[in-house]
């Protein structure tokens, strides 16, 4: 239950803090991203595409490193 409340901290916090784009919902992202493209926004589809290519790079470090430490996970 912890780390639920946590999770859901920070993605609210993420919230507030990135104007109303999405930390942790990927498809909202995406959606807004179409949506300015479509409008000729490009400073804000830019920032909504830098933030889901942040979140690509995170999942891909991760798998990484956890690749690494299968062993410890495995003993977890």
């Amino acid at each position: 239950m912890c780390l639920a409340a946590l999770a859901g901290y920070v993605d609210a916090l993420g919230f507030l803090l990135m104007r109303g784009l999405y930390v942790s919902f990927m498809s909202g992202n995406s959606t807004r991203t179409a949506a300015e493209i479509g409008r000729g926004d490009w400073h804000a589809a830019g920032t909504t595409a830098e933030l889901i290519g942040a979140f690509v790079l995170g999942v891909i470090v991760a798998q990484l490193f956890t690749a690494r430490h299968i062993a410890l996970n495995l003993a977890a």
